[in-house]
């Protein structure tokens, strides 16, 4: 598949790309975040569906959906319902789950739709089904706030998600210690190696983490979530400073 040009930007070459988290509970909360995260030159946005208060009502969410997408014209947006196993704020059940991001996807207002993995396979193929349909990126996701899994299945994990279709399969671990953050680097490495020339998203939550989120270009991690003024995950590097370092990294590999 080679790499994803959204708005002029190329997701799968490069240095990893910037995203940060619009965790705002109305369309006031989400255009300020995104004044502020252009300012401090966020490249990439992701529009969190679970802060929002009208999250039960997809049609209110479209709404607001069409507000945060005409704010980003040249900026690849990323809508996310994050349930609250996978690290967020609210759960959905799997038929409201489906219902919600199908009628988002639909609006056509979206680049790309995040789909987690824990809905099963039948609803995960029905949503990157649509996502397709409406010229939207499917990308399939795993987070595991426990700890990090072998090399071996966290590589199958992403793999089974490449199969259902994904074009960016996402593997969010935690880890313990430095050899969790070896792990999943492995495990990226080779589904990158091997398995696609696509983008991919892969991170190592934490304290002992966070050198998984600056290396990607190095193991085959395109995106990297950062914080601005609060981050959605342990571990985020503030924008600023890690565009600065990956910036670095890229000078060495150029």
């Amino acid at each position: 598949m080679g790499a994803i040009e959204i708005k002029g930007m190329k997701l799968g070459e490069g240095a990893p790309k910037t995203i940060i988290s619009i965790m705002g509970a109305d369309a006031d909360e989400c255009l300020s975040i995104i004044e502020e995260g252009k300012a401090a030159g966020v490249e990439c946005f992701e529009w969190r569906g679970d802060f929002n208060d009208d999250r039960y009502e997809p049609e209110k969410m479209v709404e607001l959906g069409r507000k945060v997408s005409a704010a980003l014209p040249e900026h690849p947006l990323l809508f996310t319902f994050r349930s609250v196993s996978q690290g967020g704020n609210d759960t959905l059940t799997v038929p409201q789950y489906v219902a919600l991001n199908k009628a988002i996807i639909e609006a056509e207002i979206l680049d790309i739709v995040d789909i987690e993995t824990w809905i099963g396979d039948e609803a995960v193929l029905e949503l990157v089904k649509c996502a397709h349909e409406h010229g939207v990126y499917a990308l399939v996701s795993y987070h595991n706030f426990a700890g990090t899994p072998s090399k071996e299945w966290m590589v199958n994990l992403m793999t089974h998600m490449l199969d259902m279709g994904a074009d960016i399969p996402k593997c969010a671990v935690m880890a313990k210690d430095a050899a969790d953050a070896l792990k999943l680097l492995a495990a990226t490495e080779e589904v990158r190696r091997l398995h696609t020339d696509g983008p991919t998203l892969t991170m190592a939550m934490g304290r002992e983490g966070s050198i998984t989120r600056l290396a990607g270009e190095y193991f085959g991690s395109d995106i990297t979530f950062c914080s601005l003024a609060k981050s959605s995950a342990p571990g985020q590097v503030d924008v600023r400073l890690a565009r600065k370092i990956m910036d670095e990294l890229h000078s060495i590999l150029a």
